[in-house]
């Protein structure tokens, strides 16, 4: 992931949207069902952020312990290798049976689209797709194509959908059939939910080339309604904290929740903007925004996360938003993942402090 989509993810409108305190957060996630896990935006970097991080708040109610569904241990993981080689990950996923086929196809003149399975963890959900385009010389010009859908529950699909942008997602050209393209796409938590119901509508298919048509970008309108089954996505772990701070020499970050996932493991801080040195007077997070970003970025260097021995630094670090009305703000990063359940030890070290979490 790059600069720009971490900035989008803590702009103006998260200001306006997410406005909970650490405290009041977890309130909320005592008090909520999954389902609730949810915040309205306005681009989808935001969305897969701050989606996830509600999605791990809400987590700290209930700590939940990795368990195999019996959902079968069929060819997916076989043909998963074989499109997607690089995503071990989710291979290893699919392998444990957390996934569930779907199978729902729908076509129109140039397109037919197979939303072939859904798997993945609770925190980073993914989404199978087959594309067939049938046209032969647009196959023939591309290798890969981007598809775009929306990914929400049925009620903000009817009446909310301005409000949300789509997620997107290239895939590649299938190495024996010409015209059929396989996608995984990333889902939001904060919609893909064990036990839950989900709309996907694909509504954009786009590819780099299209010297005969001149559109690049096609319209499409293919809504599936899907049921993601207990157990489909594999579990996460996750744990609230308190009485843990973090001394940068210019902010104390306060270590909030941690969640440890298949594909990483995460944590977020909350610090005060306003009235510390390093803001100089500013009332406005977004004018000196840089300065907290830049110290936590230096900060984040000195990180280190100890499992049972062995030593993990700092995979992505993250970029800050901010509650204007309070001046209580939001950062967080990311460490590869790690097992919780069978680790027997786990300590944080930022600086010259360590903290043991396990």
């Amino acid at each position: 992931m790059k600069y720009d989509r971490y900035k989008k993810a803590m702009d103006n409108v998260c200001d306006k949207n997410f406005t909970l305190t650490a405290a009041e957060m977890l309130e909320k996630a005592k008090a909520s069902s999954d389902t609730e896990r949810n915040i309205t935006m306005n681009n989808k970097g935001k969305r897969n952020m701050i989606a996830r991080i509600i999605g791990a708040a809400a987590a700290c109610s209930v700590l939940s312990v990795t368990a195999v569904s019996a959902m079968g241990y069929g060819p997916l993981s076989g043909s998963f290798r074989k499109f997607f080689g690089k995503d071990e990950v989710t291979a290893d996923i699919i392998d444990q049976g957390h996934y569930c086929e779907i199978d729902e196809v729908l076509s129109d003149s140039i397109f037919t689209v197979d939303l072939d399975s859904v798997t993945g963890d609770k925190s980073s959900p993914k989404l199978i797709f087959d594309v067939t385009v049938n046209d032969e010389k647009l196959a023939a010009e591309n290798d890969r194509l981007m598809l775009s859908a929306y990914i929400l529950d049925e009620y903000r699909y009817a009446n909310e959908l301005d409000n949300y942008s789509m997620w997107e997602a290239y895939g590649e050209k299938d190495p024996d059939t010409s015209n059929v393209y396989h996608i995984c796409m990333d889902g939001p938590s904060a919609f893909m939910i064990n036990g839950a119901d989900a709309v996907v509508a694909v509504r954009k298919i786009s590819f780099d080339s299209d010297t005969v048509n001149q559109k690049f970008t096609y319209d499409v309108d293919m809504e599936y309604r899907i049921h993601v089954p207990e157990e489909a996505l594999k579990d996460t772990f996750a744990e609230c904290y308190s009485g843990i701070t973090l001394h940068s020499g210019n902010v104390d970050y306060d270590l909030c929740y941690a969640e440890y996932g298949s594909y990483d493991s995460m944590f977020q801080f909350t610090f005060d903007f306003l009235g510390t040195e390093l803001a100089g007077g500013e009332t406005d997070f977004y004018e000196a925004e840089y300065k907290f970003d830049d110290d936590w970025h230096r900060f984040a260097d000195s990180f280190v996360l100890t499992v049972d021995g062995t030593e993990y630094t700092v995979k992505e670090k993250g970029y800050a938003g901010c509650n204007a009305d309070d001046g209580r703000c939001s950062t967080w990063l990311t460490f590869p993942a790690v097992n919780y359940d069978s680790a027997e030890s786990i300590t944080f070290t930022a600086g010259n402090e360590t903290f043991t979490l396990k």
